[in-house]
């Protein structure tokens, strides 16, 4: 059975949302699924895991407070083989930052040789029916693809 670790934060509840969303979705499937908050999680839980989804919304243009020192603290962790995933909320007001945190998390798991899996999934703030049925789809498809890359 695939061991997935989703890591997620929210301030308005919007990402929170679409986490439950995902999760409804990774439950689904034949999957061993912790999810936790950035605050109580380390770079070093990903290694635990084949592999893990970070869900995170952007605040004024970069990674949120709650997720600062897991995003530093990466750096210190080699990915290579891990499986993964980004998802989140935003808003489109921003226009050029929007979901720019998903970006820089993006970027950063793959330099350090994780294998991401699915393209982000930014959400505009709150969610609509069609969007968390996004969400539960990006899970669902996050472990077809685990199982697909075994």
């Amino acid at each position: 059975m695939k061991k997935i670790i989703l890591i997620y934060t929210s301030m308005t509840g919007n990402t929170e949302m679409l986490a439950g969303e995902v999760i409804k979705g990774l439950e689904q499937m034949n999957v061993e699924l912790t999810v936790k908050e950035a605050f109580d999680s380390l770079p070093t839980d990903l290694l635990d895991y084949d592999g893990f989804i970070i869900g995170t919304y952007t605040w004024e243009g970069e990674v949120p407070n709650e997720f600062m020192d897991f995003f530093e603290e990466l750096d210190h962790v080699d990915l290579s083989g891990k499986k993964a995933a980004v998802f989140g909320s935003g808003d489109s007001y921003y226009g050029s930052t929007y979901g720019a945190a998903l970006r820089f998390f993006t970027e950063k798991i793959t330099l350090l040789g994780a294998e991401v899996l699915l393209p982000n999934l930014v959400i505009d703030l709150y969610p609509e029916d069609a969007e968390l049925e996004q969400c539960l789809e990006f899970g669902r498809t996050f472990a077809e693809l685990m199982f697909d890359n075994s």
